[in-house]
């Protein structure tokens, strides 16, 4: 067994105003905020997003990568490859997707655990509209690395399952929002288990309590159990489905001490009790998360008719434009690294930067090896931008930008999270994973660029 290393977490930049939904369903909303995906993310892209957040040496000493949504972007193809070549992972190490349930996060984390590997969680928890499920929900996704122990965060102490069978929220293959019972129905389930578990806590006594539940008596009824213990909440996000459990995690390590208990309960078709200690290289570890924090980006306002619009649950007339071809599979097999994973080509005779590789160079004519320059890390500087209001996208206009890496690296992509009149020449920007397009069901992935919060 391992030690969890470090963990990381992204939350979409666009927000859904709860009282936006009542005005246009005429019933539920409410107060307050959710978070949602923007219209080119899927759980695949902010899975890499959340990804790119762990430490370097995390990544590089990774044996596996494991991947579980409850929306995944595919089914029978493995979307972690998708996020495995997006990292620029080794093709030795095993990429690996965990079903399509809220305990499926578990297996993954469990497995990556045991491995020494990547777990990566990522959801777009979607009720029917108007639901309660709707109106407490979020997307979000956290990422968890494994490894030594003497490296670790935090060592997992315990791990302990109460599994049931329960039809408390399903939805059939392909169903595009879940269906649930009455919520008291799934909290007389868990108190089945609750003397067991508050025996468990008593034995352990942590100063934190994490309860993870798409159920919200069940989650109260589950935190009263840890009398004296921190219990985090996270405010304007909504529960977050597989990713929900990871926030709070994250929440309760960044105010934790070396030394103290953290118990986790999470409650899905049963429930799961795991307990890890914090470790001395906790200061560490919030060192870097505050440094991350400090680089918040803006909110983005959603209205609701166009979030239903993006989840397919709303049919609109788009803007009446070509729409864009399916891409086909050979050329992006070929050209997996530029695609995926934004690996440029560097002339080894002359130094000429090729964005996307060349296998010739243009500068001086050699046929020489290229050498390898990732640029998704790299920052890079808006040279030029144009916004288009009539190429097809579905929330126009369109914005287009050249950037420059300042190694030499030149090139145009979409600008991501801004409306126009939100860039200008001279910008600092960060490249993001997104979907640039869906057709015929395939993906169509890509990077863009996002401006730099000042």
């Amino acid at each position: 067994m391992t030690g969890l290393l470090d963990v990381s977490s992204y939350v979409p930049a666009c927000v859904l105003a709860l009282d936006d939904v009542g005005r246009v369903l005429g019933q539920g909303g409410g107060r307050g905020t959710r978070r949602v995906a923007n219209y080119d993310e899927d759980t695949t892209t902010m899975g890499v997003e959340a990804a790119r957040l762990l430490a370097a040496q995390s990544l590089a000493a990774a044996r596996s990568l494991w991947f579980a949504s409850t929306a995944p972007a595919y089914g029978i193809k493995t979307n972690a490859a998708a996020i495995h070549a997006a990292l620029g992972f080794d093709a030795g190490v095993g990429a690996y997707d965990a079903g399509g349930s809220l305990r499926s996060g578990l297996g993954a984390v469990r497995s990556a655990w045991i491995d020494g590997g990547v777990a990566v969680l990522s959801d777009m928890w979607s009720g029917m509209p108007g639901s309660d499920d709707e109106r407490n929900g979020g997307d979000a996704a956290v990422a968890c690395a494994f490894g030594d122990d003497d490296s670790a965060i935090a060592r997992i102490d315990s791990w302990t399952s109460f599994t049931m069978e329960l039809q408390e929220r399903w939805a059939a293959p392909g169903a595009d929002s879940f269906q649930s019972w009455d919520d008291r129905f799934g909290a007389e389930a868990i108190a089945e288990v609750a003397p067991a578990v508050a025996a468990a806590l008593a034995s352990v006594t942590p100063s934190t309590l994490v309860v993870s539940s798409a159920n919200p008596r069940a989650a109260a009824a589950l935190a009263s159990l840890g009398a004296g213990a921190y219990v985090p909440v996270l405010d304007g996000v909504g529960f977050a489905g597989v990713a929900d459990v990871g926030l709070k995690l994250i929440a309760a390590l960044v105010r934790a001490s070396a030394g103290q208990r953290i118990a986790l309960l999470i409650a899905g078709d049963g429930l799961e009790m795991i307990v890890l200690t914090v470790t001395n290289r906790i200061g560490e570890w919030q060192a870097r998360r505050s440094a991350n924090a400090a680089n918040a980006r803006p909110d983005v306002a959603v209205q609701y008719g166009n979030y239903l619009t993006w989840r397919g649950r709303l049919h609109r007339q788009l803007p009446r434009r070509p729409e864009p071809q399916q891409p086909a599979a050979p050329p992006s097999h070929r050209n997996v690294g530029w695609k995926f994973g934004l690996v440029a080509s560097r002339c080894a005779a002359c130094g000429t930067v090729h964005t996307p590789p060349e296998m010739r160079c243009r500068g001086c004519g050699s046929n020489e090896s290229q050498e390898s320059l990732p640029l998704r890390d790299t920052g890079a500087t808006v040279v030029t931008f144009t916004v288009d209001n009539l190429a097809y996208t579905p929330a126009p206009p369109l914005i287009l930008a050249v950037v420059d890496f300042g190694n030499g690296a030149r090139s145009s992509f979409e600008v991501a999270d801004t409306a126009a009149g939100g860039i200008a020449i001279g910008d600092e920007v960060e490249m993001v994973f997104r979907r640039i397009t869906s057709v015929g069901g395939v993906h169509n992935y890509f990077w863009k660029v996002r401006p730099v919060t000042k």
